[in-house]
């Protein structure tokens, strides 16, 4: 018997003592996986359901690894704060859930008014994962990364209602439905526009050029009104910067705890950018019951704020001069009625107008959707109710974009400035003359070459 034989001889015997249902389910995986290799890469295939829950994996993996290593340097770093490691691994998944705007409930209390500078981290990994997705899947059409877009934030907000139930705690949880939705919600805009960043031709196919002018002019004013916000901000907590540095001091919380109470204060800076931003229009902040912060009111009404640094910038009274800030929402609108102009400078006055009016109510309606994010709870009675009211800051920022955008939208644009025109290279004859076709070129082009000069 030859050495080859005596090899087969085991496999033989090997196969003949496998069960017939184990053969039958070994073939049963082979075709199941012959079947998905068949499905073609683009569109509903394999690539755009299996890469959007993967890349939807990835970016949960990676936010989880950030929070559970954070609080594992803070458990190594206090010994005696007794939270073990199981413990310390049960607060990051917690952690990683209330990052995406879930409100939490400690004991009978609901705190809805969250960190949502936290939201940062999981925005940028699922924005990346969706660009790396929709690359990786060739997706080449429209319905193609709708699947993608839809395949991850299934997957997304199913990990997080799983992890908001394993990090649950008897002293604080989440409401895993919750925790869905809201990591649903933000997968689907993170990842969805990292995915279109990557297809812009099938996003441009989608957006008409009108639609995309209207958008961009009302994300100008947006932006422009939130960046006024930030910098009344910062201006009033430099003022205060004293009151700031006496609140900490009070909490005697040494060195560690300074560093999570700066991190806390940094994570705080979205929620009170978007209230100066409300005080600037003038639509003014709760800050308790019956207690309103605007530049209307002289003096604030009295109220027991938590020693926190970052409320050391909430304006106690006001000048008449703030009388004036709303003004800054008008300016917002110039911008967009600027941008609107140049970059619908071939369109009539009435479609500039259309467009102006179009880009203030979604302005309006951007401010209102951040505005609803930045009010919230922080505990109960005289903190259950803090932050702007989402629908007067939405009006006043549409009515307000609308009184500048309109006119300056309007009103003629300068024509673009003629640039001189380059001179192809003229062949020369071998005389060193130019034919007389070369000729009559050059003495027809010479007025266009002219022409900005005689400007």
């Amino acid at each position: 018997m030859t050495p080859d034989s005596d090899e087969q001889a085991p496999n033989e015997s090997r196969r003949r003592s496998t069960p017939p249902v184990i053969t039958d389910l070994r073939a049963a995986l082979r075709g199941l996986v012959a079947r998905i290799r068949a499905v073609p890469a683009a569109g509903l295939g394999r690539s755009a359901l299996v890469t959007g829950a993967l890349g939807a994996l990835w970016a949960a993996g990676i936010g989880l690894a950030v929070a559970a290593l954070s609080l594992v340097l803070v458990w190594v770093a206090t010994p005696a704060s007794g939270l073990g490691l199981t413990e310390s691994l049960r607060i990051a998944g917690l952690l990683w859930v209330i990052a995406h705007g879930t409100p939490v409930a400690i004991g009978s209390v609901t705190y809805s008014l969250l960190p949502w500078g936290l939201a940062v981290v999981p925005i940028l990994l699922l924005a990346y994962a969706g660009g790396w997705s929709a690359r990786r899947a060739s997706v080449d059409s429209v319905r193609g990364l709708g699947v993608l877009i839809l395949s991850a934030a299934v997957t997304y907000s199913v990990l997080a209602a799983v992890i908001a139930e394993l990090s649950a705690r008897s002293t604080a949880s989440v409401s895993w439905p919750w925790a869905a939705i809201h990591a649903g919600l933000l997968a689907v805009l993170a990842f969805g526009w990292g995915a279109a960043r990557s297809c812009r031709e099938i996003v441009a196919q989608l957006v008409p050029a009108w639609l995309s002018a209207m958008l961009r002019g009302g994300a100008v004013g947006a932006i422009t009104i939130l960046g006024f916000g930030a910098v009344a901000a910062a201006a009033a907590l430099t003022v205060r910067v004293d009151d700031a540095i006496t609140m900490a001091q009070s909490l005697h919380a040494g060195m560690w705890g300074g560093l999570g109470l700066l991190l806390l204060g940094v994570a705080y800076v979205p929620v009170v950018i978007v209230w100066s931003s409300a005080y600037v229009i003038g639509a003014g902040f709760a800050i308790g019951p019956a207690v309103v912060v605007s530049p209307f009111i002289p003096v604030t009404a009295p109220t027991q704020l938590p020693p926190f640094p970052v409320l050391a910038a909430v304006p106690q009274s006001a000048t008449p001069v703030a009388w004036a800030l709303p003004i800054l929402g008008v300016v917002a609108g110039v911008v967009v009625g600027i941008s609107i102009a140049r970059s619908s400078r071939a369109e009539g006055r009435l479609t500039r107008m259309v467009l102006a009016f179009g880009a203030a109510a979604f302005s309006g309606l951007a401010l209102m959707v951040v505005s609803s994010l930045a009010d919230g709870a922080l505990g109960d009675v005289r903190l259950a109710h803090l932050g702007p009211s989402p629908t007067t800051v939405g009006v006043l920022v549409f009515v307000l974009v609308l009184l500048g955008a309109v006119p300056s939208a309007v009103v003629p644009s300068p024509p673009a400035r003629a640039q001189l025109a380059i001179a192809e290279p003229v062949a020369v004859a071998e005389d060193g003359n130019q034919t007389d076709d070369q000729a009559d070129r050059t003495r027809a082009d010479l007025p266009v070459l002219l022409d900005p000069l005689s400007e």
